[in-house]
């Protein structure tokens, strides 16, 4: 692929996941974007739940003496008419990364803000009478990069054993 050609595929945000507990590594090969880009396994991803009409992402860049600084932002916004809204909130507050799943397949992460996270994402709530809205921010040095899944399945499958004993019955 040629970097200056006209890039023909359209994509939209369709899945928001976050993580966390994991920690992402950069990629280093030369198939993908070299640091900017980063791997993690399947398992720590949770699905939340948005309003498919009321979620944006957009990405800033500002020029200092030091060099650029990206501002990433994703906002999503659901329903707060729940017994459990504060929880959700507070739950969701505590995000080490967000995963942002666009219709084409692509996995972009927020939350890499260097070699290694060394900072959180920022993450703010607002409420009306009828929605919540999260904000995620993170500033990193970089702009955002895709997420590449590690295939991890096989290994735990040979972890787990066909068939498990009952312990629990009586001789």
């Amino acid at each position: 692929m040629q970097l200056l050609k006209k890039v023909t595929s359209k994509a939209f945000i369709c899945k928001i996941y976050i993580d966390y507990i994991g920690a992402l590594t950069p990629v280093s090969n030369s198939e993908n974007q070299n640091f900017f880009d980063a791997k993690g396994n399947e398992f720590t991803w949770k699905d939340t739940h948005f309003g498919k009409q009321s979620v944006s992402f957009r990405e800033t860049e500002k020029q200092t003496k030091a060099g650029s600084i990206y501002t990433q932002s994703l906002k999503i916004s659901f329903p707060n008419t729940d017994d459990k809204r504060t929880d959700r909130i507070e739950k969701i507050k505590t995000a080490k990364f967000i995963q942002i799943a666009l219709s084409n397949g692509q996995l972009l992460v927020m939350g890499r803000n260097d070699f290694y996270q060394n900072k959180k994402p920022v993450i703010k709530a607002s409420s009306t009478a009828l929605k919540t809205t999260i904000t995620f921010t993170t500033e990193s040095i970089f702009s955002i990069g895709y997420l590449h899944i590690q295939e991890v399945s096989e290994f735990v499958e040979f972890l787990y054993p066909s068939e498990v004993p009952n312990l629990l019955t009586t001789v």
